[in-house]
């Protein structure tokens, strides 16, 4: 059990408020953290200790977006699949990182080197290894531009939503089915979906220096309806 206690010589300040916003800062419930009062005029809040240990990222599911951390899944990776023996490492590490930067996982890199998108197992054998047979198979999960088309992951989150969203009325339903007949989603369906969406950004977008100064720029310029100046 941890235990911190706020004290103010402030009678204005609320010091239980404060308190709260503090564990709620930490991402902390608030029926997990108790908040009380003692004699002295101090609030003291205890935390569980399971609360303090947040359990260590999956490995196989979590984003790789630094160097140390595309080199570690490299080396994880060529020690467990064969076919990747006698591949130069450095040519392993480049093109590994393409995919890590379009918000693909450990996890996707191996099923992409295990499978081809249509789920079809690659071929194994002796002859199936080197740079030419991993340049191959990840050239299935490119476009003919050269993107990186998305993972098994992405592709089932972004399944995920539709599906507990509900379908749009124009998609998949003959243009003669009634309307009380079309699938719509309830408003906390709905929510839950958006939230799914919003979660799914973020795990593949990279948020820069450069990605919140441009956000801070456009929002210094948005002009809002009743912000906008009268013309005679």
């Amino acid at each position: 059990m941890a235990e911190f206690r706020i004290s103010s010589d402030d009678r204005q300040v609320d010091l239980r408020r404060l308190a709260t916003a503090l564990a709620e800062s930490q991402g902390w419930a608030r029926e997990d953290v108790s908040i009380w009062d003692n004699r002295q005029g101090e609030v003291i809040v205890t935390i569980d200790d399971a609360l303090l240990r947040r359990p260590d990222a999956d490995p196989l599911h979590r984003p790789r977006h630094t160097p140390h951390a595309v080199h570690e899944a490299c080396e994880l990776l060529r020690r467990e699949d064969t076919s990747l023996r006698g591949v130069d490492f450095a040519y392993l590490k480049d093109e590994s990182a393409r995919f890590f930067s379009a918000g693909w996982t450990l996890a996707d890199l191996q099923h992409a080197l295990g499978h081809r998108p249509d789920g079809v197992a690659w071929e194994r054998g002796p002859e199936y290894r080197g740079s030419g047979w991993l340049a191959h198979r990840l050239s299935a999960w490119k476009t003919p531009d050269g993107d990186i088309r998305p993972s098994q992951s992405q592709e089932s989150a972004q399944l995920r939503v539709i599906g507990r969203a509900g379908l749009p009325m124009h998609i998949g339903l003959p243009q003669d089915t009634e309307l009380s007949e079309r699938p719509v989603a309830s408003p906390a369906v709905a929510r839950s979906a958006a939230d799914d969406a919003r979660r799914l950004i973020r795990q593949n977008t990279r948020t820069t220096t450069d990605t919140l100064a441009h956000r801070d720029r456009t929002s210094a310029h948005i002009t809002r309806p009743d912000e906008r100046p009268d013309h005679p």
